[in-house]
């Protein structure tokens, strides 16, 4: 007759809650990469992952958990890797989700132009929102750049990367302090020139 394994009751309810936590983690996202959320539940993934340390850092002797742990270690990581490719598509403007909204919103403005009752009048291009946002960081840029010339600093640098590493922080700012926005201001400090985020509410 085989031996009957002592379960780790503390183990188990830790395990409990980490599952049902990743499981509403995971609806949180979708509305997110859905546009009903407005803000990545950042907060809620680094919880996550303590809970997940501290779960690794338990003993574990019954067999039946351990299975268990490493199946929801797998899962949680399978998780990650879909939201950060989901993550990095939405700062591309690659996302399934944002391009159909972002067709869907240039085939309604052609509509209103093409309407034959719409007066024939010439007005300036809109800028589409990518554009716009491009614009601000193209702003931001070239604030910096200038601040590290008049430094002394290297000015060699490329608007790509720089973007890019903006756009992080904003995403980070918005998911930590639940802010609309963020604004930029370059700044010297100690002879070199800096970039501060600032949250705005």
């Amino acid at each position: 007759m085989a031996r009957r394994q002592k379960i780790d009751r503390g183990l188990a309810q830790k395990l409990d809650e980490f599952e049902q936590r990743l499981f509403v983690l995971k609806i949180e996202y979708e509305k997110y990469f859905s546009g009903i959320e407005r803000f990545e539940p950042m907060r809620e993934r680094d919880d996550l992952k303590r809970l997940m340390r501290e779960i690794t850092r338990m003993p574990v002797t019954a067999t039946r958990q351990k299975h268990r742990t490493r199946s929801l270690r797998a899962r949680f990581a399978s998780m990650e890797l879909y939201w950060t490719r989901n993550l990095v598509q939405i700062e591309r403007g690659t996302h399934p989700k944002m391009k159909f909204r972002a067709n869907l919103a240039d085939k309604r403005r052609k509509t209103i132009e093409e309407t034959p009752e719409a007066p024939k009048v010439e007005r300036p291009r809109k800028l589409t929102a990518q554009e716009r946002e491009d614009k601000a960081y193209r702003a931001v840029f070239d604030k910096y750049v200038a601040a590290r010339r008049k430094c002394g600093q290297s000015d060699d640098l490329a608007f790509d990367s720089i973007r890019d590493v903006l756009k992080k922080q904003v995403r980070t700012i918005k998911s930590r302090y639940r802010c609309t926005s963020v604004k930029f201001r370059v700044t010297v400090e100690d002879g070199k020139a800096k970039v501060k985020a600032v949250p705005r509410r």
